[in-house]
């Protein structure tokens, strides 16, 4: 399925840091959201992603390109190992489910997901991050019973 950003609200919903909804920048790993891990606090998902992988205590405080920026520099690679993915979907599970703001927004949406940049009016799909799309579509799923 092609999506076009100016549809982003209406027929999908991207999870990206510059989308065009609340609902889209809230699930974007970007986002300050704090949350506790079976390995502490974390003030968003992409410091934990970062932490994952080379388990810098630096990456436990950023948010969004900071974080972003210092993962990179530490770990050389943006994508966790297939053992990792479990802690991230449990780490977005914990977001959702603590956000008093986005919980019914996430639980309401009758909308599909997906997840790609817009850079220049260009859109680029990531599909290294489908399982992180699926997992929103499962997750919505699970929490409705």
């Amino acid at each position: 399925m092609k999506f076009i950003p100016k549809d982003d609200g209406i027929t999908h919903i991207n999870i990206y840091s510059k989308a065009q909804t609340p609902l889209g920048i809230f699930l974007s790993n970007f986002t300050y959201h704090p949350i506790e891990t079976k390995h502490g606090p974390f003030n968003s998902i992409e410091g934990y992603w970062y932490w994952l992988m080379c388990r810098d205590d630096r990456l436990r405080k950023l948010h969004g390109y900071e974080a972003k920026k210092l993962g990179r520099k530490l770990c050389r690679s943006d994508w966790i190992r297939p053992h990792q993915k479990k802690d991230i979907k449990l780490a977005i599970y914990e977001k959702i489910i603590t956000s008093e703001k986005f919980y019914s927004r996430f639980m309401n949406c009758e909308l599909p997901f997906t997840h790609y940049y817009v850079t220049y009016g260009k859109v680029t799909r990531v599909p290294q991050a489908d399982w992180l799309v699926d997992w929103f579509e499962k997750l919505r799923e699970i929490l409705r019973g």
